[in-house]
This record gives structure tokens, sequence and C-alpha cells, in this order.
């Protein structure tokens, strides 16, 4: 399971590279939607509660209730899509790590992405596939949370430390405001 420094770091580069400098209250609320999903590990079933297609829909649902009630919604339009692309992007990232129940609760199958790339005797290479691990209560993984915490590691290891470390650079250099702003 990518752990919290890869997703974090992500959703950093992301608003980053999406926003503009002046943006940066509309930054700051963005960065929960990378890591929302992983509420799950506390309430309801991990990697199936908040991680399936459904929550993706969320904001867009929150959307169009912003629509009938505010004029001006055209304006913030933008970062509900944002909000819902970074929910796909931390799905899509543990997709390819041990899976998840994409299609919650109308089906009970976790799915695990798998991709390479790569060179090998006939030159550059790739593959993609899709490996069904089994239903809710067969995956190793699963599990209803008990009243104990759970263990959520934060960095793994250096490589992710670097990257999460560079992430929040390049998010301070953009957002954090500087003398004479």
């Amino acid at each position: 399971m990518p752990s919290f420094g890869w997703h974090f770091a992500l959703t950093l580069l992301v608003i980053a590279s999406l926003l503009k400098e002046n943006e940066r209250k509309k930054a700051l609320m963005l960065l929960p939607f990378g890591i929302l999903s992983d509420i799950d590990a506390f309430i309801g079933i991990h990697r199936a509660t908040l991680h399936n297609v459904f929550v993706i829909l969320l904001p867009t649902f929150a959307l169009l209730v912003v629509k009938r009630r505010k004029k001006g919604w055209e304006k913030c339009g933008k970062y509900f899509f944002l909000a819902s692309s970074l929910l796909a992007l931390h799905i899509l990232l543990d997709a390819f790590h041990t899976g998840v129940f994409l299609l919650y609760p109308l089906s009970k199958e976790s799915y695990d992405f798998k991709f390479w790339l790569g060179v090998n005797e006939k030159g550059l290479s790739a593959s993609f596939g899709c490996e069904r691990l089994g239903e809710i209560g067969e995956v190793v993984y699963v599990t209803t949370p008990s009243p104990a915490v759970p263990e959520v590691p934060l960095v793994n290891d250096g490589v992710e430390l670097v990257a999460m470390t560079a992430a929040l650079l390049v998010f301070a250099v953009k957002f954090v405001p500087r003398k004479g702003q």
C-alpha cells in the first residue's frame, strides 16, 4: 500500500502544478482530498468504503448542489473537478498496490492492477493487467477495524521521504507568502 507520504507528495505536486500563486486558500482546502480515502481504515472496510468509483463523484454532486443554490458557481467548478481528480489519483495509486474494491457496494470483489514497463531480450516491453483478488473477507489486508488504532505508516523509506520533502518544498515555494506580498 502506498503510504501517506506518497499520497501527500503527489497531492502537493498536482495542486502546485495546476493552481496559481494567488489561489493559496483554495490549494490548502484541496489538500485533504488527496488523502481523504484512507479514512476508511478507521471507519467501514478499508480499500472499499472510500476507495471506489462512486467516491470520485461526490465533489461533482456537491458542485450540482452549489450550482442550484449559489450564483457564480462557474468560478469554483474547476476546484470541484480538481477535488474529484485528487480522489481518483489516490484510488488509482492504491489500485496498483494490492488492489481496491472499485465497485463497492455494488460488487464486493477486489481488483489489483498490474503494470510493467522495461527492457527484456526483445527490447522495450510493456504489460498491463488486472487481477481479481477476492471478495471482502477473503483478502488478507481487508479487515473491519478493531477498537484499537490501526498502524498507519506516514513514510516507509528514504525514497518516499525525499519525494515528500521535494513536494513540500515545491508547494511552499509556490504558495507561502513572501515579504512584501
